[in-house]
Parts: C-alpha cells; structure tokens; sequence
C-alpha cells in the first residue's frame, strides 16, 4: 500500500502560528524563505536568549541562537548537539516533516535544548536525548605536583 505523500505546512500559515505562541516574534516570509527572530526562556530562572529560525521547504529548519553567545563548558572543546555552522541540532533526521507546525515541534524541542545546554555549562553533561556529550575531568596532577586553583601571580623574594 502506498503512503499519502505529507503536504508541507504555507510558510505564512507557519509564521502566523509562531506570532500566535509568541507574539513578540518578528519575521518574514520573502522568496520561500520564512526568517523569525524569537525570544525563549527555558524556565523561570534562565537566561532569555534571542533565537532565530530560518526555514525553507525541503530544508531542516535552522536553529541559531543569536544572543547571548553560547558560552562552553571550562573544560570542553567544542558545543554539545551543534552543526559546524552554528545551527543548533534538535532532532534526528526523520523526526521533523514539512507538514509539522514549527511552533509545536521546533520551538519547545529549541527551549528544550537552552535548558540542556544551561545543566550542561554547569554540570559538564548533555542531559538531553542524543549522542553523549560529557566534557573531560579536570587533568590530574603530576606526582609531586601540587594542584592550582585560578590564576597565580609568581611572587618576589
């Protein structure tokens, strides 16, 4: 039995359902392309960070948070879940389809992810679904070696 072929969501339908869960939302839709900036807080206590979606059919929705900087763990290297570009990465391919609203799927798994990333900076573990992202223990010591806290300034004799 063939399967009905999804019917991508109107880039228009889509941006008016995001100005209805967040009517502080700003965007467009020029070209096929829709481009909305929003403001998400992941809880109470957080941050408010300033995202932007880029989206067009056939394409992932972009994800990328614009302000504050996203800001790594001390001891990690590199962002936990974020394509080279920036974008962040909230879904495994095939788990967002054209004819899902961005406003019930992007944007809660985005606040989603701010939250995973607020526990990651202070716990130094994605708590998210995905791959595992823990950042490296502190380095030990030499034998012999006393350990360091901050920033020591040699002093005179």
């Amino acid at each position: 039995m063939a399967s009905i072929p999804h019917r991508a969501i109107n880039l228009g339908r889509q941006l008016a359902a995001i100005k209805a869960v967040l009517p502080e939302a700003k965007g467009t839709v020029r070209s096929g392309e829709l481009v909305c900036t929003v403001f998400l807080q992941p809880t109470p206590a957080s941050r408010r960070y300033t995202v932007r979606i880029t989206y067009r059919h056939r394409h992932r929705p972009r994800v990328m948070v614009i302000d504050p900087p996203l800001a790594l763990h001390p001891r990690a290297t590199v962002l936990p879940h974020v394509y080279a570009d920036g974008d962040l990465c909230l879904h495994l391919p095939g788990e967002w389809r054209e004819d899902m609203l961005l406003s019930r799927t992007i944007l809660p798994w985005a606040s989603e992810w701010l939250l995973h990333y607020e526990v990651w900076r202070v716990v130094g573990r994605w708590t998210g679904s995905g791959h595992d992202y823990a950042v490296p223990p502190p380095a030990e010591p030499d034998e012999g070696e006393q350990p360091t806290v901050g920033r020591h300034e040699p002093t005179s004799s």
